[in-house]
């Protein structure tokens, strides 16, 4: 699968060339405080100093990595928020205590200031920092061990994101979620891992209409490109001015649940012989529709159909052939009606068909292409060729008709006289 991009990232000649235009780069480089140069999060440079506080040997693996990437969860909302309110007006932040993690893994107190700079025509941050000792700082509590442990281990997936939505920070149960480690999705936007990027908008719209979302339905892609169905609880990060500066949330894999909701509500509305609707879900879609009528009029149809002689068929070729047949039946109408009608099955052999705008000539015309075809076939039961033909009752639908059956009444009464006419045959009844 192919990496959604990152924004606004700098090529590796913009970036030499901004480092080659800051006169200053020399001496900070050399210079016994840890400094660090950043665009959008990403790191640029790092001196001697930075590198030695992060554990490491030398600049090049820092260079294009993230910055949330090592600081530590309880202080990485209110680090980034300090990098959010930055502008023309408010270029430099106090000195604020951090914690950051080394390449090591082990967690270090610092003091961190940051402000804008304008080199080469781009907007950077220059970041200088340094350790404290253990008679200044503090060392590590219990609870923050505590929280490491929840947050390396959790099943449910945290993440926060910028006020561009871009992500800032992922949790380690992306992995076994998505796919991804956590370093390979920071910074990308949220939405580029959303089967429906729109709905990553409807869920900012909604926390920033509410204050936050609970178990928010949304369908995430995995890195091997399958859906993942997930629910998202999430809440606004704000300033203390109101200034919208993120969201941060959590997100759990709910696929499992999905597809046993699927099944179930498959069992519940649909026959399991023909792959139709059943008769309960037919009737609630069609009384629906009858209260849809009296806010909308709309020409509707009713046609109930039977299968003439299926009881012959059933008690000479067993009801495994009755079966068959019944599945023809089926296939013969779903090839022949439109995606707007609603097809059920109402027992037995009987069925019924809503036509949805449509007028009495259009549901005949429609009705006598199906009579048609079943003219045209045949089934082969045992050693014998069994044609099929259908009788049909056919009437308009009215707003009145509350509770269906004032129309199935009418439809069926339609039906009988079809059925006196000798079957394979259309009967209207208007009223």
């Amino acid at each position: 699968m192919k990496y959604p991009e990152k924004p606004d990232e700098l090529d590796a000649q913009t970036i030499q060339e901004i480092l080659n235009s800051f006169p200053a780069l020399e001496l900070l480089q050399q210079h016994p405080i840890p400094h660090a140069l950043t665009h959008n999060r990403k790191l640029l440079f790092a001196n001697n100093s930075a590198v030695k506080l992060f554990d490491g040997d030398n600049s090049d693996y820092f260079l294009g990595k993230d910055i949330t990437s090592f600081i530590h969860p309880l202080d990485h909302g209110r680090i980034l928020n300090r990098l959010e309110i930055l502008n023309d007006e408010k270029t430099k932040n106090n000195p604020t205590e951090a914690r950051v993690y080394t390449l090591n893994g082990k967690i270090k107190h610092i003091i961190s200031v940051s402000s804008l700079i304008e080199i080469a025509g781009h907007t950077l941050v220059l970041a200088a920092a340094t350790e404290l000792s253990e008679e200044m700082g503090h060392e590590i509590s219990q609870s923050e061990q505590n929280f490491q442990r929840l947050f390396e281990n959790m099943l449910d997936v945290f993440y926060r994101t910028d006020s561009e939505q871009n992500l800032t920070l992922v949790g380690p149960a992306a992995l076994g979620v998505l796919g991804y480690l956590p370093e390979e999705v920071i910074g990308l936007p949220a939405s580029s891992f959303y089967f429906d990027p729109q709905a990553r908008a409807n869920i900012v719209t909604a926390v920033k209409k509410h204050g936050k979302v609970q178990n928010f339905p949304a369908r995430l892609k995995h890195k091997d490109g399958h859906i993942v169905d997930v629910e998202i609880t999430s809440s606004a990060i704000y300033s203390e001015d109101k200034q919208f500066l993120g969201m941060e949330g959590l997100f759990r894999d709910v696929s499992e649940q999905v597809v046993i909701k699927e099944k179930l509500h498959r069992l519940a509305t649909i026959d399991e012989l023909t792959g139709i609707l059943n008769r309960r879900a037919f009737l609630e879609k069609a009384n629906h529709l009858i209260k849809h009528l009296r806010r909308q009029p709309e020409y509707s149809l009713l046609a109930v159909i039977d299968l003439d002689k299926f009881k012959p068929i059933n008690d000479r070729y067993g009801h495994l052939s009755g079966d068959r047949v019944l599945k023809v039946f089926v296939s013969l109408f779903k090839e022949t009606l439109r995606e707007t009608d609603v097809f059920g099955r109402l027992g037995g052999d009987e069925f019924a068909i809503i036509f949805r705008k449509c007028t009495m000539t259009e549901g005949l015309e429609i009705l006598e292409r199906i009579q048609e075809k079943m003219q045209k076939i045949s089934i082969r039961l045992s050693d014998n060729e069994v044609s099929i033909s259908a009788s049909i009752g056919l009437t308009e639908l009215h707003e009145e008709d509350l509770p269906f059956s004032l129309a199935l009444a009418r439809a069926d009464r339609a039906l009988y006289q079809a059925k006196q006419n000798g079957g394979a045959h259309v009967a209207m009844l208007l009223s």
